[in-house]
């Protein structure tokens, strides 16, 4: 937890640790962006990465060269596909049905400051919001023949927070026109997951569903378990000053 602590609140001190520049460049007080996709890493595997969707910011000037902010990821939308499991029959292939809910919906809260110019630095702090992943309707189709599977597996994956601190460059071009580039270096937990399984025991017998089978194994012989990362973030965005 002090960790945490100290991760969180380092940034805020840097922030306002920096050199405080004269008013340099006038800035208009409402800022609107739109950043069409990020590049998103994580160094610490295995863990969980938020894929690239549309970012949308607005951002209040407080004063010229302190913004406050809240950037929105609407995130990948929820999605359902058949896919297959290996077999070892030539005659036969096992299918399921894949489907997730929406996922990497994102909320942050940012802090801008300005520190030359066009040169800000940030503190931003936020939340993805969770989402599930299941795999059911589980078939083996052999010939003109197909035998449903009574098995379903459902991973569900909490929220989870994340911070970190930045450097950008924004830059009003004409009137209204603002193009801007940051770099994000973080934190992100790895956050809670839960597995639910369900299965008829009767049809399987004295076996196990080949994907609890290697679910169980992966829990004992391998730590397959989601670790906290720090993260790195790119960003490039265009939008309106009003």
């Amino acid at each position: 937890m002090n960790k945490k602590i100290k991760l969180l609140t380092l940034p805020i001190v840097l922030l306002f640790a920096s050199p405080i520049f004269p008013n340099d460049v006038e800035r208009k007080k409402y800022h609107f962006l739109i950043s069409p996709w990020i590049i998103n890493t994580t160094f610490d595997k295995p863990s969980r990465e938020i894929e690239s969707s549309i970012n949308l910011q607005f951002l209040y000037g407080l004063t010229n060269n302190l913004y406050i902010g809240v950037t929105y990821g609407i995130g990948k939308n929820s999605e359902k596909n058949l896919e297959s499991i290996p077999t070892s029959s030539y005659s036969a292939t096992r299918l399921y049905q894949f489907s997730t809910s929406k996922k990497s919906e994102t909320f942050t809260l940012n802090l801008h400051y300005f520190l030359w110019k066009f040169i800000y630095t940030s503190f931003n702090i936020g939340i993805e919001k969770g989402f599930s992943v299941e795999r059911n309707n589980f078939a083996i189709i052999r010939a003109n023949n197909i035998t449903p599977q009574p098995f379903s597996m459902k991973t569900i994956f909490d929220d989870r927070v994340f911070s970190s601190l930045g450097i950008g460059f924004r830059h009003e071009v004409s009137s209204s026109i603002l193009i801007a580039f940051e770099y994000q270096r973080g934190y992100i937990e790895a956050g809670k997951s839960n597995q639910h399984f369900t299965y008829n025991p009767d049809y399987y017998g004295s076996n196990l569903p080949y994907m609890l089978e290697n679910y169980l194994f992966d829990n004992l012989f391998n730590d397959r378990s989601l670790r906290n990362s720090i993260y790195q973030q790119f960003y490039l965005s265009a939008g309106l000053a009003i």
